[in-house]
């Protein structure tokens, strides 16, 4: 059994945020009281997202993401991009639709504990100076890959990451504080996603009903925090 918390000691991280349509996503998620974040109206948004955790209490390990920023029971806009609210908005955090990763104890301990969607596959992930490049493969099919371009200096940052995930008949809601040096970008965001026809992605929406240009890009080259079990707990309608 996984000892909790788990402490990540060491690790970089890539996000990659665009818009996409609000019903596309919304169809995903699994409770009516669970709604996208709007950035305009009709368009939500889609995050990628790479880990690369040198240092953990479970081993080193790789893991990328999907997910949609949401609200719990608070429908509508926000005049501010999702991922800007962290500190703001309580109930803001992301319904995680994949997460693979790279070690099989990094797989069983967060399906058995979070109920998220993962599996174990090939995660490589090339960064230099000013450019990163992520693709995740599944028994060597690929799967999908993102891009960015570096957003600026790094500087000390300190902000929660929320989750929602789904553990049986429960939405479960997690809260995770993290220590990082890092950059975003907004305005003049550089980045690019590709996903593939894999099964893995099935009702994720078609690659023409994304857009291209990047809402945001944040870049980290150091990522700490320690991960438990989720602190709220919702039945599912």
């Amino acid at each position: 059994m996984t000892e909790l918390p788990i402490v990540y000691r060491r690790a970089r991280a890539y996000i990659l945020a665009l818009p996409a349509k609000t019903r596309d996503l919304a169809s995903l998620l699994p409770d009516p009281r669970l709604t996208p974040v709007e950035v305009w109206p009709g368009t939500a948004v889609l995050t990628a997202v790479a880990f690369d955790y040198a240092d953990t209490s479970i081993g080193p390990y790789r893991e990328a993401a999907l997910s949609i920023p949401c609200r719990w029971r608070h429908p509508g806009r926000i005049p501010l991009l999702p991922l800007l609210l962290e500190k703001r908005l309580a109930d803001v955090g992301h319904w995680v639709q994949l997460l693979p990763v790279t070690t099989q104890v990094a797989n069983d301990a967060g399906r058995s504990i979070w109920g998220y969607p993962k599996f174990v596959g090939r995660i490589d992930i090339e960064h230099g100076s000013s450019h990163m490049r992520c693709q995740v493969f599944d028994d060597d099919r690929l799967v999908f890959g993102f891009e960015i371009d570096r957003p600026g200096p790094s500087l000390p940052v300190q902000f929660p990451v929320r989750t929602y995930s789904r553990l049986g008949d429960e939405i479960h809601f997690t809260e995770i504080e993290v220590d990082a040096v890092g950059a975003r970008r907004f305005r003049g965001a550089r980045g690019a996603l590709s996903l593939t026809d894999h099964p893995r992605l099935a009702g994720l929406p078609l690659p023409g009903r994304i857009g291209k240009r990047a809402l945001e890009t944040r870049w980290f080259d150091e990522y700490r925090l320690r991960l438990d079990r989720a602190s709220t707990k919702y039945r599912m309608r």
